[in-house]
């Protein structure tokens, strides 16, 4: 039988496992929920696309947040459409500043759990290049064939995935402040004009 012990000043919880016999912390939120289940929000888009899109430079991103750790689990890209079949390269890189400028639209933050509280973190679409903040890396690219807007002329491309915190060792892409940003940009110029959907799924704590 597993012994638990908990705080008469908090909701922490120690338990001891029955089997192993090991101790362990679990800490609950405020409702009495696991702190394990995370808040999580959602944010998607249709982005037009112009052949001459300024390349390296962000045309999606999540902008940190003030007062929360913002971990962003994954981001998906699908639907893209160009006006002739071809190649598509796209880049997620790692800002330590936030981009500025450009035009964009600041897209709804969805809360998978309507008794989350609200989102802190930023998501934006780009359709004009900001100035992009600094580098700190590129840690994901993928390269596709996309489809035409003439179904003749299909590619084989139609969704991709970039997951970041699927496994139990892999956290996330974390991000800390209002300074650090990830981005979605384009590493080579489009071969023509388009459309991209973008969903994007994060976590606050």
């Amino acid at each position: 039988m597993a012994v638990e012990l908990k705080s008469g000043a908090a909701s922490d919880l120690l338990s001891i496992d029955p089997t192993s016999k090991a101790a362990r912390v679990t800490l609950y939120n405020t409702d009495g929920t696991p702190n394990s289940e995370k808040q999580t929000f959602r944010a998607s888009t249709i982005i037009p696309l112009v052949a001459a899109v300024t390349v390296n430079v962000p045309i999606f991103n999540i902008i940190g947040s003030a007062t929360k750790t913002i971990t962003v689990k994954r981001i998906t890209v699908s639907g893209m459409t160009l006006t002739a079949v071809g190649y598509f390269a796209i880049n997620v890189e790692k800002l330590s500043t936030a981009s500025s400028g450009g035009t964009s639209t600041t897209l709804p933050a969805v809360p998978l759990d309507s008794n989350n509280a609200a989102a802190t973190a930023v998501v934006k679409a780009y359709t004009a290049a900001p100035t992009k903040g600094t580098l700190v890396g590129t840690i994901a690219s993928w390269r596709a064939l996309w489809q035409a807007t003439v179904a003749a002329a299909a590619g084989v491309a139609d969704y991709f995935t970039f997951n970041f915190g699927d496994m139990q060792e892999t956290k996330g892409v974390i991000l800390r402040g209002v300074a650090q940003e990830l981005a979605l940009t384009f590493p080579v110029v489009l071969a023509s004009a388009g459309t991209l959907s973008i969903d994007i799924e994060w976590t606050e704590e």
